[in-house]
């Protein structure tokens, strides 16, 4: 089961799935910092503290790598697995709409890399860093490792649909005093401070 606040007043490192994420940044990520991997990035970061899914079936697709490759704890916010020995449930509120949610729930966020930032909140961060958010088809790519096996449903991402979620995001961190810093080599998204990676950690 997951402890809430086991972060208190420390750095996350969320790193998402966009085009601009890659192993170098990963790597110098490593040991500096809590860490949260995004669905097939955890690829990259095997070692990272958590990684963090809104997806059941992309986590039925993986679950046999991530129990041979990665050494964190496995996380699912999608009530199909609420009741799994493996996997960490942690359940979204589909009404929140920025980084508050009900008690003992994240915001749901419409994405998965939306979701772990109220999980890093909840974990008690006072600063997360993006990285990998691109929100854009950069170099033509959806994501840094390609599209998804084609069985599975997200296969086109919800750019225009998920950037009101994170200007939310961005407005409920100023009151809530969670500093965010977008580290991404690459991004759209104007609503959060922005850094190179070796200047914020």
């Amino acid at each position: 089961m997951i402890q809430f606040g086991r972060w208190e007043g420390e750095t996350a490192v969320i790193m998402a799935s966009g085009p601009s994420m890659c192993k170098e940044d990963a790597d110098y990520v490593r040991g500096r910092a809590n860490t949260i991997v995004i669905n097939t990035t955890f690829r990259l970061a095997p070692w990272a503290d958590f990684l963090y899914s809104n997806d059941h079936d992309w986590m039925e697709v993986h679950l046999n790598e991530i129990g041979r490759t990665f050494q964190g704890e496995v996380v699912c916010g999608h009530p199909a697995y609420s009741r799994d020995r493996v996997v960490d449930h942690v359940p979204f509120d589909k009404e929140a709409c920025g980084l508050k949610a009900a008690k003992g729930h994240i915001a749901w966020g419409m994405n998965s890399g939306a979701a772990a930032m109220s999980f890093a909140h909840k974990m008690g961060a006072k600063r997360i860093i993006m990285l990998g958010y691109d929100q854009d088809w950069t170099g033509g790519r959806p994501r840094w490792h390609g599209r998804h096996p084609g069985q599975l449903q997200n296969q086109k991402p919800g750019f225009h649909r998920w950037a009101g979620w994170f200007e939310q995001a961005a407005l409920d961190a100023k009151e809530l005093g969670v500093e965010i810093i977008n580290c991404s080599r690459e991004t759209t998204l104007t609503c959060f401070d922005r850094l190179a990676l070796m200047d914020a950690i």
